[in-house]
């Protein structure tokens, strides 16, 4: 049998509880890392080399270094440094939900500073010229144009960073953190069937992801005004009958005593 149901039912609150880890770990890596890369960004818009290079670095390490990397790194190699071990720094590292945390968003920052940093440029140039034309100062400019646009702009590629992050966080076990795979690992361990825990969790990280991309194609529809306007013709047309065709698909036309048409 491919899933022993015993199993299955006598671990549903382990797993229950693995979520709410995964949950965890998935909203504060991207509340962290949305912040971290708000800072990187501004370095790598600015035309001073010195700060454009540093942004670039950020992200070519955090960005390119391996997350399991990263991560051993952070939970057993920073917490080695003297400054680190002999500082109130200790407090901080000693704890593996802290080190993940911090190892995924430096991950995830790098990347979303791409993301946003392309968005920006992808604002039509047009609208900013437009803007300081008006008078608007750059912070006016910044809410009311550039701001607005990125977001819209950049929604699908910070859904799928999305998507990652949800994934990323089964490294999360390997320092010690009962999440979905911990979880898993247990059930495996203590009954010596591989199968049930990988398909439960397996499952769980479907119906997350799945949920997720809905909402963020929700989103994306409702922040975009063409997306907006094919999805209310859509919605419109739907209930709509479709007219008589003719032979040469055209619309019938009312007969006339002249043509007998």
């Amino acid at each position: 049998m491919i899933m022993d149901f015993e199993t299955l039912l006598s671990t549903l609150p382990g797993f229950a509880e693995g979520l709410g880890w995964t949950l965890f770990l998935t909203v504060s890596v991207l509340f962290f890392g949305m912040i971290i890369a708000l800072m990187i960004v501004p370095c790598r818009l600015s035309q001073n080399w010195l700060a454009n290079g540093f942004g670039l670095t950020f992200v070519f390490v955090f960005r390119g270094a391996p997350l399991l990397v990263l991560l051993f790194l952070v939970y057993y190699g920073v917490p080695e440094l003297p400054i680190v071990r002999d500082t109130f720094l200790w407090q901080a590292f000693q704890y593996p939900v802290f080190c993940a945390i911090l190892a995924l968003s430096l991950n995830s920052a790098g990347y979303l500073t791409e993301v946003i940093v392309g968005a920006v440029r992808a604002v039509p140039r047009g609208e900013i010229e437009a803007a300081h034309v008006a008078g608007l100062s750059r912070w006016a400019v910044i809410k009311g144009v550039i701001a607005p646009n990125a977001i819209r702009l950049g929604l699908r590629n910070y859904g799928n960073e999305m998507v990652f992050v949800v994934k990323a966080t089964s490294v999360a076990s390997l320092v010690t953190i009962q999440e979905l795979m911990a979880r898993a690992s247990g059930v495996y361990y203590r009954t010596y069937d591989p199968i049930t825990p990988l398909l439960v969790a397996g499952a769980i990280f479907l119906v997350l992801i799945l949920a997720l991309s809905r909402f963020m194609a929700f989103l994306e529809v409702r922040l975009s005004p063409e997306l907006r306007r094919k999805a209310e013709k859509a919605r419109s047309g739907a209930g709509r009958p479709a007219a008589s065709l003719t032979a040469v698909d055209g619309p019938s036309l009312p007969q006339t005593p002249e043509t007998g048409r």
